[in-house]
């Protein structure tokens, strides 16, 4: 790997970016599935291989480092059911 890769901002799909999302909005995965009409298994592999990229050890680490690297920001404003929207 080099220097360079080590710290860009990792590749996202963007299914990863949308359930990185909708993870950061407190979604579970059975929640996100049915929202996104896919398996309840393939949103966790899914919510996995982005703990991978960004080196994340939980959920909320992931979405903490996916603010710290600019993928996620948050948009100050709040949504109908009082979570901050994400842009």
């Amino acid at each position: 790997m080099q220097r360079d890769q080590l710290f860009s901002e990792p590749h996202l799909t963007t299914r990863e970016h949308q359930i990185l999302e909708l993870v950061a909005m407190g979604q579970s995965a059975k929640e996100i599935a049915i929202e996104i009409s896919i398996a309840p298994r393939t949103v966790e592999r899914h919510i996995e291989n982005l703990r991978l990229k960004l080196n994340a050890r939980n959920r909320a680490h992931l979405i903490t480092q996916a603010i710290c690297l600019g993928i996620l920001t948050i948009d100050g404003s709040v949504s109908a059911n009082g979570m901050p929207l994400l842009i």
